[in-house]
């Protein structure tokens, strides 16, 4: 079995079992994914999630399932955001189950792995496409954004549809905004290219589904309708950034709309908001709120991009930004999830690495169903 094979079996098997529980509105509805989260308390908090031995601190913004049970330390007040969007408050000072607080709890999504055509972003000499990157976009002037390469002084952009060369732009740095002219026509499929003044060229890359797609007024209406329904909660700022971008990150088209953006039932799926994800994080540590939980996030919505540099970075960052015991399994996310990139790009010795710091992180959770899982996929990889 390859590296690459292997590793999106990992992928699959590995976010059914280490993933977090969200709901999905039915179909024929555009596909709203929301998790339930904590969003605010005045002292420590500590979570027991049903694999785990024990009650562990856990901090705001950290996902929650239905299985789950929360405990405030004594005189502590905690609410969480449930996925149908309530914010109940927890009893004080006893444990208590997250299905008795949040009564809604439908279908399990698992993060997948990136689309065929986009793994990339690995070679800092090519100015790779960063966003818009085989995606949805709200936004029909979307800001282009791609990787500075070394001594190139010029970037010539082109954009492509179907009938050829849309509109071209020659800029000194790596990202400008789209000015609208010509219109972007939603549905259609759009590609960029960008050529460095030194020769190197973004199709260097060697990917070949990077297009990207801008809703229509029907889709992105029913879209912003559900974010002024989590602007207007009141939350956190980083439970509401992570909230929309878990929305936007998780969003698919409806059924009925799929055959109209020139998509099939078998691709469209893999067509998300992540710019919009992307760009909603950005905003939240431009502000500069910098958490373990953010950064893995931006990992997370890389990843699913397909820029595997970009993940391993924010991965990184997430670890490092690390505090205290409430980031404990934050961090063990981020190793884990490092295991699946280096796995993905056939370094098996990093995927190896990270996933041993992944397992002796569950085994000091007392997840042995998780490190026991996380074992069997390091024997895999020192077979090969």
């Amino acid at each position: 079995m390859s590296s690459l094979n292997l590793t999106c079996k990992i992928l699959l098997l590995g976010t059914v079992v280490l993933g977090m529980a969200k709901t999905v509105i039915a179909q024929g509805q555009p596909a709203v994914v929301y998790s339930a989260r904590i969003d605010s308390t005045t002292g420590k908090i500590f979570l027991k999630r049903p694999d785990w031995s024990n009650f562990r601190p856990v901090s705001v913004g950290t996902e929650l399932n239905q299985g789950d049970q929360i405990k405030p330390d004594k005189g502590v007040r905690v609410r969480v955001v449930c996925p149908n969007l309530s914010k109940p408050f927890i009893p004080i000072g006893v444990p208590s189950g997250l299905k008795t607080i949040c009564p809604v709890w439908q279908a399990i999504i698992s993060k997948a792995p990136p689309p065929a055509g986009t793994l990339g972003g690995n070679n800092p000499l090519i100015p790779y496409l960063i966003t818009p990157r085989h995606t949805l976009l709200l936004n029909n002037t979307p800001t282009f954004r791609w990787n500075a390469v070394p001594n190139a002084t010029q970037y010539t952009v082109t954009l492509h549809s179907s009938t050829g060369v849309v509109w071209q732009k020659q800029v000194k740095n790596n990202s400008l905004v789209y000015p609208g002219l010509p219109p972007l026509q939603p549905g259609t499929s759009y590609s960029l290219v960008i050529k460095a003044n030194n020769g190197k060229t973004s199709q260097d890359e060697g990917t070949s589904n990077l297009d990207f797609r801008v809703l229509r007024k029907s889709e992105a209406t029913a879209i912003e309708s559900e974010v002024t329904k989590i602007t207007k909660l009141g939350l956190n700022e980083q439970v509401a950034a992570l909230m929309l971008a878990n929305l936007y990150s998780r969003y698919t088209l409806p059924q009925d709309a799929i055959q109209d953006y020139g998509l099939t039932t078998d691709t469209f799926k893999s067509y998300n908001l992540s710019a919009d994800a992307i760009a909603t994080l950005e905003n939240v540590v431009k502000t500069g709120k910098q958490s373990t939980i953010i950064y893995r996030s931006f990992g997370d919505i890389y990843w699913q991009t397909g820029l595997a540099q970009k993940a391993v970075d924010n991965y990184l960052a997430a670890i490092k930004l690390v505090k205290s015991d409430e980031d404990l399994e934050q961090k063990i996310l981020a190793q884990f999830a490092l295991g699946e990139v280096y796995a993905a790009t056939d370094d098996n010795k990093q995927a190896i690495s990270w996933y041993s710091q992944a397992k002796d992180g569950y085994t000091l959770l007392g997840d042995s169903r998780r490190a026991d899982f996380l074992k069997q996929q390091i024997e895999s990889l020192q077979q090969q």
